[in-house]
């Protein structure tokens, strides 16, 4: 005889658990789905917790355990804690309700329960009314009656609780309820029989509206420790991603439901939040044990005032160098969502990851350049950064749960497809249990982070034997997400060309202070800004327009001079620069130097050019009070400043030059004078740095006095033409290293120096 997969007839289509030997694919599921659908609904509550059998196990409560954290619905609970209805203006909301004591075992019908009806603005528009067996409208007498709903919706229905929803006034309406409307009073109270229904006229008759009831905590029981729990809840994501996830027989007892983004706890890194734990362990650390966030619905959410998202895509992903120690993982989405950042190095070190929410558009994650253990990255490393973006990432962390032998079956409601029309698996099954003392008791293992996926025999994530200790319950996290997508690429890890290099090139000579930045060309000239202070204050004059050269076609070079008013002898000079990058605006690069202006007044400050056989340095100072000469100081690589030569002061305004006769063999080479100033502390100049590669010819222009300052990397001659950005020639000769007068107006020049092409800019 031939069998066929049986079907329940559940309005909504929670129950997944197909029976029989006929697997039913996705697709085929999702249209008997739509199919039921369009079977009236009259109930929402009692008949959806038992699966629309009597036979079943499903009620709210209060007060489980007496526990103070076992707050759901009570009066002035949290937030999160609420029953909230959600309704428009003019339709009604039908309510009735059937109370027992905590005795499990004999229970018997109390009549010590309070409710009340708030608005969204907080104000009680019905209550507060004592729940009790005479009550006549609002109490449910047998379980038939809550199956088919209110009257007189459903004949054979529950004689109801009605409010009529005034116009101007929708929103969340929510129920609260106290023991003797007290609610100091905490003593556990099970609602044997529940149901809150919304209907809207529709100008013949009132029709049920389904998927309005929520809460982002339920407390539920099943009043005994080997009663199944077989309904099916449904949860809306932030990313408007409606998933379903059946029980499937779950023995849970007394629990909690919540769904979040996170898991059990909401501190700590993402692999540990996402981990279950105990309860308390979980309030040591200073967490909220299964934080709830999303709604959770009986029915899937009414799509009018629930709508089905778009499944999201990413748009950009890349790792920005901000600087040395700073990196944005710049990721733009073209909705918002949640997104995994894993960076792989070489060289073995640990990985990082970071999970977070982020919004449409670009988004910076911010990176220390740290691996996984804290150590920082050094330049050249390679690192592998692979990006997921989750849509509908939810998950599930259950409260005080004993039994689970079947698992979870989790399947997709809404959206069904991508933007492309490709049809979305249903999703798959993620947890983390390591942190459970009971590895017996975990019958898929402790720990899958690849994913499992329901099967019509058989759910995902099972367990055995916990939830025994009432004071310190386990919360145990499932969770799953709809969509991911995958991008990953290689970074060379080198973050010197995004920042600024701030330089103070003299400190105090009789030209005042002069200040030089340079910066990748990608930053913006307007976004540079700096500032020069002194100590004692008031030594310095408004700065000279900067200079600004754009030689180079990768970077920016600007000068700004600072004319003295007044000399103080170790006066402080403290210079402030920060840039942002257009490209990156979150990008910032800081810096903070500072110089004591020495009884050296430097004119020239120290300078160098890289020869085959020989490094040449220049200075030239103003003033030389007290000081006996100068120490050239040189280094390569990371190493010491080493002494080189000794070179006398002359005694008064002064120019040098002076050799490195052999420097080691080495790419470039650091210089610095060391003052020599007897029974002071050292004090040193500037450092400058001479690379052994072929230099190229400079030019800078001063627009101020329009001169024109050649260097050229060995002593001769070469020629100079100077042309408009229109090709015509404006200035030509033959020149030495030196300075040239040369007037131009403003604009951008083509110099051709010696076969080199060099860009001028003038202001």
């Amino acid at each position: 005889m031939e069998r066929k997969a049986s079907i329940p007839l559940l309005l909504g289509c929670k129950s997944q658990p197909w029976s029989g030997v006929e697997r039913i694919n996705a697709q085929m599921r999702r249209l008997l789905c739509l199919l039921l659908s369009w079977a009236p609904l009259h109930a929402e509550g009692t008949r959806q917790l038992m699966n629309s059998n009597c036979a079943n196990h499903g009620y709210i409560q209060i007060w489980d355990n007496n526990d103070a954290l076992r707050n759901f619905a009570t009066y002035d609970c949290p937030e999160y804690a609420r029953l909230y209805i959600r309704v428009v203006e003019g339709e009604r909301i039908y309510m009735g309700f059937h109370l027992n004591d905590g005795n499990d075992g004999n229970p018997t019908i109390v009549g010590d329960v309070w409710m009340r009806l708030r608005a969204p603005d907080g104000s009680i528009v019905i209550g507060p009314i004592r729940l009790h067996s005479g009550m006549g409208a609002g109490w449910i007498t047998t379980c038939a009656q809550a199956m088919a709903g209110p009257l007189p919706l459903a004949p054979g229905g529950y004689d109801p609780l009605i409010y009529q929803v005034p116009a101007g006034v929708s929103g969340n309406y929510y129920i609260e309820f106290a023991i003797n409307n007290d609610p100091t009073i905490r003593q556990k109270r099970v609602f044997r029989w529940f149901d809150i229904t919304v209907a809207r006229w529709n100008g013949t008759t009132w029709v049920p509206r389904p998927g309005r009831l929520w809460s982002r905590k339920w407390d539920m029981t099943t009043r005994g420790g080997n009663n199944p729990f077989v309904a099916t809840l449904f949860t809306y994501s932030p990313d408007s991603v409606v998933t379903g996830f059946a029980f499937n027989g779950m023995r849970p007892y007394g629990f909690e439901v919540s769904c979040n983004s996170f898991g059990a706890t909401n501190v700590g890194a993402p692999e540990q939040r996402r981990r279950s734990n105990y309860r308390q362990s979980i309030i040591n650390a200073g967490g909220i044990p299964a934080m709830p966030e999303y709604p959770v619905f009986l029915n899937d959410p009414d799509p009018e005032l629930f709508p089905t998202g778009i499944v999201a895509s990413v748009d950009s992903f890349s790792v920005v160098p901000c600087t040395e120690s700073s990196y944005c993982l710049y990721v733009s989405l073209s909705k918002p969502g949640q997104v995994s950042v894993r960076l792989n190095f070489s060289g073995g070190r640990p990985p990082r990851t970071f999970l977070q929410p982020l919004n449409a558009g670009p988004n910076c994650i911010p990176w220390d350049g740290r691996d996984g253990a804290g150590n920082p990255v050094p330049n050249g490393t390679v690192v592998t950064a692979q990006l997921d973006f989750f849509t509908g990432l939810t998950h599930l962390p259950l409260v005080d749960v004993e039994h689970h032998t079947s698992g979870f079956r989790v399947f997709l409601v809404r959206p069904t497809t991508r933007p492309n029309g490709t049809p979305l698996p249903d999703p798959r099954v993620y947890w983390d249990d390591i942190l459970l003392n009971d590895p017996g008791n975990s019958l898929d293992g402790v720990q899958n982070l690849t994913g499992c996926q329901p099967t019509p025999a058989m759910g995902c994530h099972r367990w055995q034997n916990r939830g025994t200790n009432n004071a310190n319950p386990e919360v145990i996290n499932t969770w799953w997400y709809t969509n991911a997508e995958q991008h990953t690429f290689i970074l060379n890890v080198d973050p010197t060309r995004w920042r600024v290099f701030a330089h103070i090139l003299n400190c105090g000579g009789p030209n005042g202070v002069e200040v030089q930045l340079r910066f990748w060309h990608e930053i913006p000239i307007p976004s540079v800004s700096w500032n020069v202070t002194t100590n004692p204050p008031g030594l310095l004059g408004n700065p000279s327009p900067p200079q600004i050269d754009l030689s180079d076609p990768e970077w920016v070079v600007m000068t700004i001079y600072y004319p003295t008013r007044q000399n103080h002898p170790n006066a402080v000079i403290t210079l402030q620069v920060s840039a942002s990058s257009s490209r990156y605006p979150y990008c910032r690069d800081e810096e903070v130097l500072s110089c004591t202006v020495l009884p050296v007044v430097w004119a020239i400050p120290l300078k160098g050019r890289a020869f085959s056989e020989y490094n040449e340095l220049e200075w030239a100072t103003a003033n030389e009070i007290g000081v006996h000469g100068f120490w050239i100081e040189r280094r390569t690589g990371e190493g010491p400043f080493e002494p080189v030569r000794y070179v006398l002061a002359q005694g008064g305004p002064a120019h040098y030059t002076a050799r490195d006769e052999a420097p080691p063999p080495a790419s470039r080479w650091f210089y610095r004078l060391r003052v020599d100033e007897p029974g002071a502390a050292p004090r040193y100049s500037n450092t400058i740095e001479l690379l052994a590669t072929t230099a190229k010819p400079q030019l800078n222009y001063n627009p101020a006095s329009q001169t024109l300052t050649v260097w050229l990397p060995e002593e001769g001659s070469v020629p100079l033409e100077v042309f408009s950005v229109a090709g015509q020639l404006v200035w030509q000769g033959v020149v030495h290293r030196g300075t040239y007068i040369l007037p131009l107006t403003s604009g951008v020049y083509i110099a051709r120096l010696g076969g080199s092409t060099i860009r001028l800019f003038v202001p």
